[in-house]
């Protein structure tokens, strides 16, 4: 009973829509292919290379992994529309390790950057020979406006990066919601339910061993990413999902 509560209560949120107006579809398509220009500067960061341009190894890496990411949003971008299980849970995946991967990178820049600032004020003020204590007054007195406004400069930064921050996790659960309606509407079109499944609460693997999806290296991958979260993926009521509700309404606008 606690561990039902205590399950619900860490339970990711599952949006239904985009934006309040917009399919999940939609949604997964455009926030796919804001990633895919996001991540095009990844290609102009690896040609400065061949300018000679220095970067640091964490320039490099994370120019590197943008390269990936395009690599798996081509593949996976033409599977949204179709509605294919294993290359929408590959985004879901990519899209969520990307969110945290890309804060990592801010959070290192940033503190890089704040290091390398506080070096060359401290190196600059190091530099400034002996005066007379009226003309120290006077200089502390011109730098105080600019020391301010690196305050207001560095606080406006931090609330652009923690916005920023907030709009990639919704646009990633947005990205998870729809790739779990996928999966879930693939397991009750082609997958057969078995007495363990409803025990469980759970909707049947679709990557399981035997299952129409779970044969080759797809299958094994697939089922490697429906077990982490698994309760997220297979989980709920089927009455309360809007994939559902869609099916029933379609079929009895049919009906008539």
């Amino acid at each position: 009973m606690i561990s039902s509560r205590s399950s619900c209560r860490l339970r990711l949120p599952r949006p239904r829509s985009f934006l309040g107006f917009m399919s999940l579809q939609t949604g997964a398509e455009l926030v796919a292919l804001a990633l895919l220009f996001n991540k095009a500067t990844g290609i102009y960061g690896l040609l400065t290379l061949v300018t000679g341009f220095q970067m640091s190894i964490l320039q490099f890496t994370a120019y590197f992994l943008s390269i990936a990411v395009i690599a798996v949003l081509v593949f996976c971008l033409p599977h949204i529309r179709k509605g294919t299980p294993f290359q929408n849970l590959l985004l879901a995946w990519v899209y969520a390790v990307d969110t945290i991967v890309s804060g990592l990178y801010t959070t290192a820049f940033a503190t890089s950057w704040y290091l390398q600032l506080n070096e060359m004020q401290a190196a600059s003020a190091s530099e400034v020979p002996g005066q007379e204590e009226v003309q120290m007054i006077e200089r502390r007195d011109e730098t105080a406006t600019p020391i301010r406004d690196d305050g207001i400069d560095t606080a406006f930064s931090m609330v652009l990066i923690i916005g920023f921050t907030l709009v990639r996790i919704y646009f990633s659960l947005v990205i998870m919601a729809y790739a779990r309606a996928v999966v879930l509407r693939f397991v009750d079109e082609r997958v057969p339910e078995s007495d363990e499944d409803d025990e469980s609460g759970s909707a049947p693997n679709p990557f399981a061993k035997g299952a129409p999806l779970g044969e080759g290296l797809e299958g094994k991958i697939g089922r490697y990413m429906i077990s982490v979260g698994k309760s997220y993926w297979l989980g709920g009521r089927k009455e309360d999902e809007e994939w559902a509700k869609d099916v029933h309404s379609k079929f009895r606008s049919s009906r008539r």
